[in-house]
Order: structure tokens, then C-alpha cells, then sequence
């Protein structure tokens, strides 16, 4: 995974808009553009994009480079769904879950039992973000994650399942109903884009915090410094009455003029991030579907977890409360819902 923000932003953006992006190092992008976006970037179809300033025939790219202010434009374009399928040739076990549930799954005050396996496909929505980050500067960037459409747990992987174009069919375009409503599922894209997006600005807003500590401590050094000369003042002085109540109005006004200077270096080193969803893609996959009952003395409850074959893995299932994915969980008492231990109360 490249560490670099905007390397790893140009090799998402370009890859969305059908171009080809290959990292070569941590802060280089070679890349091939489609014919339009390289029309709308100035910029021949096969270009190297770099963040480092001593790379020979580059692009050198910074927050503040044209080329970005350009991309950005691209990544306000919103609401582009597409869906597709995936074909797999092997095949679709059903048998020999009963032992793999319970190893897989730790109910810590319940059971988990196994009740049938069947072949069925899954709806996968592959969320791709894009957000403008504003404070000493402006910054752009774009988070994707996958949502299971059936258990709404995320961020879920799917493996090699779009690796291969030739395995990509096209699907039936007649709507069916979600299983999660849909208030619900742009509640778990807002979450999880959140915590992404977040992660993403982690060093930005360290460094912004560590500016604004900074400059709070010489703002704090050089105001202090001029209410102490006021105080010695007084005192050497023996400064009473008028005299006294002036220089104390002096210091009072310093107070003051130091409190207007902080909220001004706040508001400077305040981070403002606006997000939407650009695009959406509904993978088809084919997956079997596990169905298992869950029980907390009289409270029973039937769900459904996924086994992927293009990951050979049963996915986690998710706490009710946080909606974090979960192996290991706790029953509640009423109605036997999933509980992550990091919410738990006894």
C-alpha cells in the first residue's frame, strides 16, 4: 500500500477513469491516461507523476500543482453506479461448515449452530469517496471500501474477484430490494468513510496540531512577557490609585488581545473536510450462504454468514450496537443480537 497521499490519490483517480496507474516507488506514478483526461490534464496519454523534484521527464505533483486543482474537478462529479457480475468456474461447497462455523465463530455467553449451506450470489457495493480537506491549505482525496450488501458488514475484501476482465459479466438490470434499508446503508458509508478519510488526514492534522502548539506557546511567551513587565512595573514603582488602575487596565487589555490572537490561530489551523459519494459499483459475486442459528438462553435468532471463494474465507459477521465486524462477540438476553466485546456491559 503506498504510504504517499498523493501518489496513492492519482493512482485511484486515474484507475477510476479508466486509465492505468502503476506505482514504481513510494513517490513515483507511472500512469496511462485515457485520451480525455489527458486532453483535460495537458498531458501526453503515458506520464510518470512524482512527488520527489529530482526525477528526470515527471510530473512533479504538490497540493498546490495544477494538475490536482484539475482532478479535483473530476472527483466532483457525483452519483456514477454501475454494476457487474463475476463468473466462477469452481465449485461451491456446501458441506463441512458445521465444524469451520464453530471454530470461526466465539459466542463468549451463547451457541452458534450450524443449519444448512446453499449457493446463492452476494451483493457487494464497492464505495468510492471523495473529500476536500481545507485548512493552512487544500487537499484532495479519494477512500474505497466495500460494503456487504446482505450482512452490512464493512470494510469487507473480495480478493482476485475483478482481477480478471474476462470473468466480469453483465447482470440484470431489474432492481431488487436491499437488505439493509437504505437510511441504514448511507449511515455505514458516512461510518466507515469517516474513519478512512480520518486515517488518511492523520499526519496533516498531527502537523497542524503541532504548528498551532507552537505558535499558542510564542503567542502565550511574548503576551506573558509584557504583562510581567506591567506587574514589575507596579511593584517598583509602588504604583497606587490611578496610576495602578491604568497599568492594570493595560493588562487586562493584554489578556484580552491574547485571548482574539489564540481563537485566530485556532480558526488558522482548524481542518474543514467535505465528502460525498463519486461513484458506486454492485459486484454480483457467486458465494455461499451459511444460515446459522444464534441462542442466549430462550432468545434464538437465525443469521446469515458468507463464505467468499475468491477469498476462501467466512467472512465476520456485525455487532448491532457499532456495526464493526466481529468473530469473537457477545449474545444480548432479548432478541440474541450480535455484540462486540468493545461495547459489551454486563
Amino acid at each position: 500500500m503506498i504510504s504517499d497521499p498523493i501518489i496513492a490519490t492519482l493512482e485511484k483517480i486515474v484507475s477510476l477513469h479508466d486509465g492505468i496507474a502503476e506505482p514504481a516507488s513510494e513517490h513515483i506514478l507511472n500512469a496511462l491516461l485515457t485520451e480525455n483526461i489527458a486532453s483535460l490534464l495537458s498531458l501526453p496519454e503515458e506520464v510518470t507523476f512524482t512527488t520527489k523534484v529530482d526525477v528526470p521527464q515527471s510530473v512533479f505533483v504538490t497540493y498546490h500543482s495544477e494538475v490536482l486543482n484539475k482532478l479535483s474537478d473530476l472527483l466532483a462529479t457525483k452519483g456514477l453506479i454501475s454494476a457487474l457480475g463475476v463468473k466462477f468456474d469452481g465449485y461451491l461447497k456446501t458441506t463441512g461448515f458445521e465444524k469451520t462455523i464453530s471454530e470461526r465463530f466465539v459466542v463468549q455467553n451463547g451457541l452458534i449452530r450450524f443449519v444448512e449451506a446453499k449457493p446463492e450470489i452476494t451483493r457487494y457495493i464497492l464505495c468510492n469517496v471523495a473529500y476536500t480537506a481545507n485548512a493552512d491549505e487544500k487537499r484532495i482525496g479519494l477512500v474505497s471500501f466495500i460494503i456487504n450488501e446482505l450482512t452490512g458488514v464493512t470494510p469487507v475484501e473480495i480478493g482476485d474477484a475483478l482481477f480478471w476482465k474476462s470473468d466480469r459479466i453483465s447482470v440484470d438490470n431489474q432492481e431488487t430490494p436491499l437488505f439493509i434499508p437504505f437510511d441504514e446503508l448511507l449511515k455505514l458509508i458516512e461510518h466507515q468513510s469517516a474513519i478512512l478519510i480520518g486515517t488518511s488526514l492523520e499526519n496533516w492534522q498531527a502537523k497542524l496540531t503541532r504548528a498551532r502548539a507552537r505558535d499558542e506557546d510564542r503567542l502565550k511567551a511574548y503576551y506573558n512577557t509584557i504583562s510581567s513587565e506591567i506587574r514589575n512595573k507596579i511593584v517598583s514603582k509602588h504604583l497606587e490609585g490611578d496610576d495602578k488602575d491604568k497599568e492594570l487596565a493595560r493588562i487586562e487589555a493584554t489578556n484580552r488581545e491574547l485571548e482574539r490572537k489564540l481563537l485566530d490561530i485556532q480558526e488558522r489551523y482548524a481542518m474543514s473536510v467535505e465528502a460525498w459519494l463519486h461513484s458506486a459499483m454492485i459486484i454480483h459475486l457467486p458465494t455461499v450462504h451459511i444460515q446459522c442459528e444464534l441462542q442466549r438462553k430462550k432468545a434464538k435468532r437465525t443469521v446469515t454468514a458468507v463464505w467468499n471463494p475468491f477469498t476462501k474465507i467466512i467472512e465476520p459477521l456485525r455487532c448491532s450496537l457499532s456495526g464493526e465486524p466481529v468473530y469473537d462477540f457477545y449474545l444480548d438476553d432479548k432478541e440474541a443480537n450480535i455484540i462486540s466485546p468493545t461495547v459489551w456491559k454486563k
